[in-house]
């Protein structure tokens, strides 16, 4: 959190009005800094991400890719802030306009989500990620195996901080619990490539058109594994604030399915549940908040539980 009077500091210094205050996201307060950049604010602590997050970034070859990916210019340390200058992508976020949309309204924007997210596998890396997430939570006294090994170790680590949460919230949570690190202690024999890992519409641009003009907020979640898992959690993240209802989420799934082939309907469902465990405390170290509560309703969704088998 930074304080008002550092921010006060910054935004005079930078010749900026809080008139060009663009939107707050879960780590930054985002600024217009000129026609072409932004300014994003963030606490003292962010420098280190901040510095992965631009290697990253540069390493990125996006040829053939429809959209804008983000580029961070400069990392400056201000008193007791870190700001970065960033690409400005033009566009506006479409959160907020989807739950007005009628029917063939939302199935275009499913059909233009679907087509982003899916091509989000093409983007090569000049400098390859040295392990499964770009920003690791943990340390491992060996590299995992593979994908799913490295998804069996995250959970089980996780655990170890959710346990007595979920226990108590969520029916049969040991026995769901081992049921996945079951399903996570095969070989993954799939192909690898890069996953955003945070994609839903609060992290994508539109155009006038309607159009997605780009992606943004890579970092929280950034894998390298399977592509599916991107596309499973555009489907679960989709209404976050449920507002579409289930049937309208269905037909975007069953898009989703004739798309990329139902063989991968069980995984998407083992993705699903394992996220639902792995972000239980991301907002709150002692599991007191909303995405909490939403976490243990998926946990408790028996149809979650059922598709795994199908």
């Amino acid at each position: 959190m930074i304080k008002q009077d550092v921010k006060a500091y910054i935004l005079k210094k930078y010749n900026i009005k809080e008139s060009d205050f663009l939107g707050k996201g879960q780590e930054a307060e985002v600024y217009l800094y000129d026609h072409d950049r932004v300014i994003k604010l963030y606490d003292s602590t962010a420098f280190k991400k901040q510095q992965i997050l631009k290697r990253f970034y540069e390493s990125m070859v996006s040829e053939g890719i429809h959209f804008e990916l983000p580029t961070i210019h400069e990392i400056i340390k201000e008193q007791d802030a870190i700001l970065t200058i960033e690409k400005r992508i033009e566009g506006r976020n479409i959160q907020k306009d989807l739950s007005q949309y009628n029917t063939k309204e939302l199935e275009v924007f499913f059909k233009n989500y679907l087509n982003t997210i899916v091509s989000i596998q093409n983007i090569n890396l000049q400098t390859k990620m040295s392990e499964y997430k770009l920003l690791s939570d943990y340390e491992w006294s060996e590299r995992p195996n593979d994908w799913y090994d490295f998804l069996k170790q995250s959970l089980i680590c996780k655990n170890n901080e959710v346990n007595e949460y979920l226990l108590k919230d969520v029916l049969n949570y040991e026995m769901k619990y081992e049921r996945l690190l079951k399903l996570l202690s095969v070989e993954y024999k799939g192909d690898y490539s890069l996953i955003h890992g945070d994609f839903y519409p609060s992290n994508l641009l539109v155009n006038e058109e309607g159009k997605i003009s780009g992606v943004i907020d890579f970092g929280l979640m950034t894998l390298y594994g399977d592509f599916v898992f991107d596309v499973a959690l555009s489907w679960f993240l989709f209404d976050l604030y449920e507002e579409l209802g289930e049937t309208k989420l269905e037909k975007y799934l069953k898009m989703i399915l004739d798309t990329i082939g139902y063989e991968y309907k069980n995984r998407i469902y083992l993705y699903v549940l394992f996220y639902s465990i792995y972000s239980a405390n991301f907002f709150s170290e002692n599991c007191s908040d909303g995405h909490y509560q939403w976490s243990v309703r998926n946990l408790n969704n028996e149809k979650y539980w059922e598709k795994l088998e199908e």
